[in-house]
């Protein structure tokens, strides 16, 4: 048993990350909306306005981060691994990259038509970050961890859902775009949605890390 392990034993845990956290989870839900709302708009005012709150909200992820950072340093009995905690941290802050990644590239790139699976893309993607969001305000109450154990399932299968229109998508751009370059930005919007699922199924399994550990 490490020294850290046997303090959070028998001494009471700082439980100011759990509301930190939970900022971070909630922060990443409203920005995976806002991303949804460019799909969902064809007013490139109203989708410029998005991105730049997207790219906002990435911004102040990002300082949330580094205080969370900051505080695992100084906390002498933190209630989760070191570890896990800083690894926790960073996948949280690169699922906010990732959305903000995709709003940049809409941004950059200017593709001339977006087909509608990238809108159910976003639509699974909205799903994940708020059974993320479960899983995360749960973490306060981890040793009965059954909802967030349910809530990473959740994560796990739309994960895989969203690995299939990544392939049914990709296909279809593939058989009727005839631009190739239109191509290009189409796919490597839809490889950052896929990128941006991918991370947050990360953060589910270093949930369920952390549950195995303190259980």
């Amino acid at each position: 048993m490490s020294i850290n392990t046997f303090f959070q034993k028998f001494v009471p845990t700082d439980r100011k990350f759990f509301p930190l956290y939970e900022g971070v989870a909630d922060l990443i839900l409203k920005t995976a909306a806002l991303q949804l709302q460019i799909f969902e708009h064809d007013d490139p005012v109203k989708q410029k306005d998005l991105i730049k709150q997207i790219r906002e909200n990435e911004e102040k992820g990002d300082e949330m981060a580094q205080h969370i950072f900051d505080e695992i340093d100084k906390s002498f009995v933190p209630p989760f691994d070191r570890e896990d905690m800083n690894h926790l941290t960073t996948s949280l802050d690169e699922v906010l990259n990732r959305i903000n990644g995709v709003s940049e590239r809409i941004r950059l790139y200017r593709p001339k038509e977006i087909p509608g699976e990238f809108k159910d893309f976003a639509k699974l993607i909205n799903k994940s970050c708020d059974q993320q969001m479960i899983a995360v305000r749960e973490l306060s109450d981890v040793k009965k961890p059954n909802k967030i154990l349910k809530a990473c399932k959740k994560i796990s299968d739309l994960e895989k859902e969203a690995d299939d229109l990544y392939h049914f998508t990709i296909s279809t751009i593939f058989k009727k775009e005839k631009d190739a370059i239109e191509l290009i930005k189409q796919k490597e919007i839809l490889e950052t949605m896929e990128d941006t699922a991918d991370r947050i199924k990360v953060v589910s399994n270093i949930l369920k890390t952390i549950i195995l550990k303190v259980s």
